[in-house]
């Protein structure tokens, strides 16, 4: 059994004992009524309650039409411009949401860049989502401090850094102090109009467990009360959140986000452009298909060069219902979308 960890921070369980406790009150004033007090005389059930649960079933329904529409996608990070991404025809970008040079923070982008962002060439407009990594920090975001680098000096949660990642840095995301750097980031994405954000390195459960066991469940915990800050301030904002599927059987997670990506779904798990085991595959695929018949929009990133893997990813990714977008490991250059033709399926030249 999945025991979770709770405490004052969890906001969401918090809320549901709250309004749990407010309808045992209220079910106990009305039957304290007399008897003979006509129906109309009696107070009205929870209005405030039935209020709220309407206006959050609305605000769902209208992520779901949001990303339902959404047939192609495209995920640039580093060296991207304003122009390149206003002028691509995806129907949904993952972009960061400041500038860096050299892997330093120079400065964020304003809320008229991510407006022309958000709109295409047809005029028409995307869904633009805000990187944002909860499992590890980044040198080159806006919180990171030039004291850091010093052992003696950097915060206590702050790990080593990773050996694939140049800047990347592991971290105690179950922290409180973290955790406020963390809604203090989501604050600036929220300011600066994105319709949401996309969050990586939810699997960074995996690093921790052996040496924290409540590094799974404080996971979840972190996306929830994430997901309940973001939404009481935009009701709209969209989750998304990149690999760690499994959490998706945990319904703290799974009622939080709005989508799940995947990457290396069916080549580079061992090495580039390999197939992965056939067994890690249907695994992943039963729990995607899980998040799709729950209503969550499920994204796949295959970072492929050879055009035929291309093609037969893209195949079998459609043929799942998902959606298929193909990078350079590095996201560092912009690849058409993949659309479905006649003779079968164009998935893009290959950028570098």
């Amino acid at each position: 059994m999945n025991s979770r960890k709770v405490n004052s921070r969890n906001a969401p369980v918090s809320l549901c004992l709250a309004l749990a406790s407010a309808a045992a009150l209220l079910g106990t004033a009305v039957a304290s009524y007399p008897a003979g007090l006509s129906q109309s005389s009696r107070p009205a059930a929870a209005p405030l309650v039935v209020q709220a649960q309407s206006q959050t079933d609305a605000s769902m329904a209208a992520r779901r039409r949001r990303l339902g529409a959404v047939h192609n996608w495209g995920y640039w990070l580093s060296t991207f411009d304003v122009d390149g991404v206003h002028a691509a025809p995806h129907d949904l970008m993952v972009v960061d949401s400041e500038v860096s040079a050299n892997n330093t923070f120079s400065r964020e982008r304003t809320p008229e860049e991510v407006t022309r962002m958000k709109q295409r060439p047809d005029r028409g407009t995307r869904v633009l989502l805000a990187y944002l990594s909860i499992g590890e920090a980044e040198r080159y975001r806006p919180y990171w401090r030039q004291e850091w680098y010093d052992p003696l000096a950097k915060p206590a949660w702050l790990g080593g850094e990773n050996r694939k990642w140049v800047g990347n840095f592991a971290v105690q995301y179950w922290d409180e102090a973290w955790q406020r750097l963390i809604f203090g980031y989501l604050d600036n994405i929220l300011a600066q109009g994105f319709d949401g954000v996309y969050l990586d390195r939810a699997d960074a459960f995996f690093d921790w467990q052996k040496s924290h066991p409540a590094a799974r469940s404080d996971m979840a915990d972190l996306i929830a009360r994430l997901t309940a800050y973001a939404r009481k301030k935009n009701p709209n904002f969209l989750i998304v959140m990149q690999n760690a599927e499994e959490l998706i059987e945990d319904s703290l997670v799974l009622d939080a986000i709005d989508g799940i990506a995947k990457e290396d779904l069916l080549y580079g798990v061992r090495r580039a452009e390999e197939a992965n085991k056939p067994d890690d595959v249907e695994w992943s695929v039963e729990l995607l298909q899980k998040a799709q018949k729950a209503g969550r929009k499920v994204l796949v990133v295959e970072y492929l060069k050879d055009p035929a893997k291309m093609t037969a990813a893209a195949s079998r990714i459609l043929e799942e219902g998902f959606v298929p977008y193909f990078a350079p490991r590095k996201l560092n250059c912009l690849n058409p979308p993949v659309v479905p033709t006649e003779s079968g399926v164009s998935s893009g030249a290959s950028c570098r």
